[in-house]
């Protein structure tokens, strides 16, 4: 595994999915309509930004998880390397 990480500032599809995800728990743009359908007593636009909040906390997560580049990681091959 000396696949080196890409930080995530600089990865063009995680802003792509970032920005989709953002707009998508922006609700001035949904239609009149969202407010009338109703799932179990939630309007779908509400729905639709529930479900998406929770998106965009899993995205975060993976995102930390696998493309963050963290010092300790860097010490730790760098101890590696000198040994």
């Amino acid at each position: 595994m000396n696949q080196s990480k890409k930080e995530p500032i600089k990865n063009g599809k995680i802003w792509i999915v970032f920005g989709i995800l953002l707009a998508l728990i922006t609700p001035w743009y949904f239609p009149k309509s969202f407010g009338e359908i109703l799932i179990y007593g939630i309007p779908l636009w509400a729905v639709i930004i529930i479900v998406a909040s929770i998106l965009l906390s899993a995205f975060l997560s993976y995102v930390i998880r696998y493309h963050w580049t963290i010092e300790e990681e860097n010490e730790e091959e760098e101890a590696k390397g000198a040994n």
